[in-house]
């Protein structure tokens, strides 16, 4: 089975507080740390009104295309990726895509490691305020059970 999991606007949702917790989990002392730190603090987003200028705080979200946007998102990934899966359980990101490819010799057993997979990722996702993508996920079934097509 394979699974596809696509993050509902995740450079727009990724939380700031997720990206510091990431960079302090760093433990690496450097002004490229305390640089990418300081990109965080006090932002404000604002607008023109007619009755004048109105800002607020801005506590989420970076530009996909921007250069510390991949890194801030990277960063936070890097937190599920090396997660101890099942053996049979790899998984992969790919932006903010992510590709589980999970084999089981039976239905039962690969529904059960299936719903292993997903919950612990669903853990990882709630702990971020990041939600899946659920008209952009799917799965895909793969098994020897299956007759390909017949070509004549």
């Amino acid at each position: 089975m394979v699974i596809f999991l696509d993050i509902q606007g995740a450079f727009d949702h990724l939380q700031y507080n997720s990206i510091r917790n990431s960079i302090d989990e760093i433990n690496f002392p450097s002004h490229t740390i305390e640089t990418l730190k300081d990109i965080l603090t006090d932002r404000k987003d604002t607008i023109q009104t007619a009755q004048g200028p109105v800002s607020w705080s801005q506590q989420q979200g970076c530009a996909q295309g921007s250069c510390t946007g991949q890194i801030f998102w990277n960063l936070v990934v890097n937190e599920i990726i090396p997660e101890e899966w099942q053996p049979n359980v790899p998984l992969q990101d790919f932006g903010d895509d992510f590709i589980f490819v999970i084999s089981e010799p039976t239905g039962a057993k690969l529904k059960a490691t299936a719903q292993a997979a997903l919950t612990k990722f669903q853990h990882w996702t709630d702990k971020h305020q990041l939600k899946v993508s659920t008209k952009k996920s799917t799965t895909v079934l793969i098994s020897r059970l299956v007759s390909g097509p017949r070509v004549k």
